[in-house]
Parts: C-alpha cells; sequence; structure tokens
C-alpha cells in the first residue's frame, strides 16, 4: 500500500453539508473530489520531494490498472460518531484502525518536522512509538480522576488548575505503576515542567483540553509503557526513564521552535505544530481502497455527530449557554483547492438567529474575507479556495425558536402570569360570608365566575405543554420557557384549589 497523505493538492474541492436535526446528533454529508493520480504526479517536483513518486505508484497498481493506496479520508474529532459510512470511488471501505492509523500520523508529523529543521533528519529511538501513543492514548481510565479534581477545582485560578492537573496526572500514573519498569515518583517532576511547556505552546493552536496526549503528554506514558511490552516480546526494545526524559525534551525543544518560527512566517514550522495538536485533537480516517490512475473520482462520508452546545465537548454549559443555545459544528476548511460548507437546520420550528459566527481553532474570530457567505433563517454558506484561510474552522450557530412560535409562547407565558396575579390579588381581597343550607357561595373578592375566566389560561398553557415538537431539537431550546410555563400552571391551580378548599371550609 502507498501512503498519499504527503502528496499536496490532491483534493480538487470538498463539499461538505450540516444539518443540525436533533439537540443530540448532527447528519454530516461530505464528499471530495478528486484529480486523476496521473495529474497529481505531474505536479510533484519530484527532487524536493526526494521520491520518485511515479515509481513509487506503479509498484501499487492493480492488474485492472488501478492503484492501492492508503488515503487520509477526513479528520473526525474525539466525540461519538454513528453510522460513518466511507465510498471511495463508488465502492464502500472501511477505515483502518485507530492505532495503525495513529503511527502513520506519527509518521506524517515526523516528515513535517524534518522538513522544518525543528526535528533531527537521525531521530531517536521509539519517537514514532511515543507520537503514536500520544495521538491514540484512551483518555477515559484517565478521564474519571481528571473530573473528580476538576469538580473540586476553582477552575477560574490558574494556581488551583495547575494543583488539579498535577493531582490527577499523579494519581494516574501511580495507579498504572505496574505499567512502568521504574519508579515514576523519582521522575515525574521533571517530566511535568517539559509538560507544562508543552501545554502552554498548545494555547495558541487548539482549545484547551486536558484529555489531549498531545497537550498532556504524560497521560499517554502508561498506554506507550504497554505497547511496547506488547511489540517487545523478547526482542530486547525496552525503554527506560532516561528515554522519556530524552522523547519529552526533543518534542518539547521541538514545539518551541516550531512555535518562534511559526510566529514569524515560517509555514513549514506552521504546518507541523498545527498537525500535532490537531491530531491529539481529532482522529484522522484513514482507508485502503483501489482508485483508478487516470481519471478523477470522488470519495463521499457520511456520519451522524454528537452536537454540543459549546466549543469544548467536555466542558458543562453555563447559565448563559443555556439561554441563548449556540450550536458549535468544526469543519475541516483547507484541505481541499476549493471548500464548501453548509449548515442548515431541519426543523421547521427553529431557525438561525442571524448569521453564523466564524472563529478558528483557538476560538478567534476570523477577519479575512471568503470567495461566498451567504445566510437565510434555515440556511448558512460558505465557500473559499484562498490558501491563506485555516486549516480548520468553528461555525457557531445562533438557534431560536422561529417568531410564531415564540411570540405564541411568550404570550401564554403572559396571560398566564397574570392569571396568578388576578387570582391572588382578588382571592385574598375576598371575605367570605357563611351562607345558609343550600344556598350558594358568595365571596365580595372573588366569585365562582371571576374564577372560572381566570383560568381560562390554562388550557393555553396546556396546549403548549402536551403539544409534541417535531424534533428534540425544538424541545430543547424552548425547554426553559416550558419549564416556566409549566410552573405558572401548577401555580394556577394549586392557589384555585387552595381557595376553593378555604372557602368550603369556612363555609361548613
Amino acid at each position: 500500500m502507498a501512503l498519499l497523505s504527503d502528496l499536496q493538492g490532491w483534493r480538487l474541492r470538498a463539499i461538505e453539508r450540516v444539518e443540525l436535526s436533533s439537540a443530540l446528533w448532527s447528519e454530516r454529508d461530505r464528499e471530495i473530489y478528486v484529480k486523476p493520480m496521473t495529474q497529481v504526479m505531474s505536479e510533484i517536483d519530484v527532487r524536493n520531494k526526494g521520491c520518485d513518486w511515479q515509481k513509487a505508484l506503479a509498484r501499487h497498481r492493480t492488474p485492472t490498472g488501478n492503484l492501492d493506496l492508503v488515503l487520509p479520508i477526513a479528520e473526525l474529532p474525539k466525540i461519538p460518531l454513528l453510522d460513518l459510512t466511507i465510498t471511495v470511488a463508488g465502492n464502500p471501505v472501511y477505515r483502518i484502525a485507530k492505532d495503525e492509523g495513529a503511527r502513520i500520523e506519527a509518521g506524517h508529523v515526523i516528515h513535517l518536522g524534518k522538513m522544518a529543521d525543528v526535528i533531527p533528519q537521525k531521530t531517536p529511538p521509539h519517537l514514532l512509538d511515543f507520537l503514536a501513543s500520544l495521538f491514540y492514548c484512551p483518555s477515559y481510565p484517565y478521564q474519571a480522576i481528571w473530573e473528580r479534581y476538576h469538580r473540586f477545582s476553582m477552575a477560574n485560578f490558574d494556581s488551583w488548575m495547575e494543583r488539579a492537573i498535577h493531582d490527577a496526572q499523579y494519581e494516574y500514573l501511580a495507579s498504572e505503576w505496574r505499567q512502568f519498569p521504574f519508579d515514576v515518583a523519582n521522575y515525574y517532576s521533571q517530566w511535568r515542567k517539559l509538560a507544562q511547556r508543552i501545554a502552554k505552546v498548545a494555547q495558541g493552536y487548539v482549545v484547551q483540553d486536558f484529555l489531549s496526549g498531545a497537550e498532556n503528554p504524560l497521560i499517554a506514558l502508561p498506554y506507550l509503557f504497554r505497547e511496547i511490552r506488547k511489540q517487545d516480546r523478547g526482542a530486547g526494545r525496552t525503554m527506560g526513564a532516561v528515554d522519556i526524559q530524552l522523547l519529552l525534551g526533543l518534542l518539547c525543544a521541538a514545539l518551541e521552535e516550531a512555535d518562534l518560527r511559526a510566529s514569524r512566517g515560517d509555514i513549514a514550522a506552521g504546518k507541523f505544530i498545527s498537525a500535532y495538536f490537531g491530531y491529539g485533537y481529532r482522529w484522522m480516517a484513514f482507508a485502503k481502497c483501489s482508485v483508478p490512475i487516470d481519471r478523477p473520482f470522488a470519495i463521499t462520508l457520511k456520519e451522524k455527530r454528537a452536537i454540543y452546545f459549546t466549543p469544548d465537548s467536555r466542558k458543562r454549559m453555563s447559565l448563559l449557554e443555556h439561554w441563548r443555545k449556540e450550536a458549535w459544528q468544526m469543519v475541516a476548511f483547507a484541505d481541499a483547492e476549493t471548500n464548501h460548507v453548509s449548515v442548515t437546520v431541519s426543523d421547521t420550528a427553529v431557525r438561525l438567529r442571524h448569521r453564523p459566527t466564524v472563529k478558528d481553532e483557538v476560538l478567534r474570530d476570523i477577519r479575512n474575507t471568503v470567495d461566498e457567505e451567504a445566510n437565510t433563517f434555515e440556511l448558512y454558506l460558505r465557500y473559499d479556495s484562498s490558501p491563506y484561510r485555516p486549516e480548520r474552522i468553528y461555525i457557531k450557530c445562533p438557534l431560536r425558536l422561529t417568531r410564531l412560535h415564540s411570540g405564541m409562547l411568550w404570550v401564554t407565558m403572559a396571560i398566564t402570569a397574570f392569571g396568578v396575579y388576578l387570582l391572588l390579588s382578588r382571592g385574598l381581597e375576598a371575605v367570605p360570608e357563611t351562607p345558609a343550607r343550600g344556598s350558594s357561595l358568595v365571596a365580595r373578592g372573588l366569585t365562582a365566575k371571576d374564577a372560572s375566566l381566570i383560568l381560562v389560561p390554562v388550557a393555553f398553557a396546556a396546549s403548549f405543554l402536551l403539544v409534541r415538537d417535531t424534533s428534540t431539537l425544538s424541545s430543547f431550546i424552548r425547554r426553559i420557557r416550558q419549564s416556566i410555563l409549566l410552573f405558572e400552571l401548577f401555580a394556577l391551580l394549586v392557589i384555585a384549589f387552595i381557595f376553593i378548599a378555604i372557602y368550603q371550609l369556612r363555609a361548613g
């Protein structure tokens, strides 16, 4: 199998359609149109690449004239995914295992580091295994420990957060002591200083993620030693604390140097550091496939992706975010010569309040112009072919109910609240008389007709509470107002029944 991840410009056009269909999932449909391989190879400067791609791909030609390749299909966030379907040149394919994909990513990052001259041409042993563990490491064993410390920390104070990170990582490494052939406590402080420097560099390139191995490399060490032990099988491929110190120091120095050069406009350094932190924050889906060599073909990707209303999928929603529903969608936007993305809302009761805001990976507003941008109440469209556009973007979609649904809900809430006020004010002023047996109940402040008229809003309120929403998205958006309306409704009924009970007791 030949790997196409190092080739530039092989994607001609990428079209991605995002449909916000529920409060839990967004449905995505992505199409990638690929140039003929003969055209791709003719555009490559073989001398600069240091490899004759025509001969390399010719070795993988099949008897039918196609090529066997490993294609990087798309970047997928580390969040729940459902119904993932991939087709290449009309044929269904399956992505390779995540750990194997992580090794491909590690090899690509090392290649970019060498091209940027921040990683030596002769790399130390275990560097590939080390980077692969950072990109793949299962974070769930550490996540339970981290959430326990983070819950009791004051996230607004850096010193408290640093202490929570220190305690959580130390406890996690201590709980996995069987994976290490040495005492972790003797080296943890030195490793932690290097890890802090790496996390500091990450702040300029990705949203902070304490469960990313690329940002917090110490949490990947148990998995690294476990994999090294599996691969060893008596071959003597051991790793010690000195090796970890060397790898962490090499990685820290490479990232700091790349960060400095990228700030001065070095494109190669920027690609290296962006790819490193990007792979720690997302998966790259690779697929083994057979493609035609002399004609273009298309790649399609369909999936259902968990939807979040904060940029950080692991962050709890604040009160403001609960009230102002804003769906965040991450999109790869510079993986082809031209990129198209459209965001639609399928629920007829939900609309886009105004033009969505587009931000980069660290949530800064993108100020560069685009080739085309348009929006309506149910659609946002963005198209760009600029070579300087960001590689990945966040689209913040403010969601609201349609004006008709929202207006009727607000009016019903106001009428019900006014009914509660009338029932209380008239009922408290009422002075019930003791009627004779068989006569009707009389009250100067509140009569039966008054109570019946005031309770009329109950029917309107109940209709809004009992009506079935067209999707969970509209139900999620109106949840707070429906809760207020439900409280008003029960308050109205409880007050009415209390007054009836009081009058009946005094009359009898």
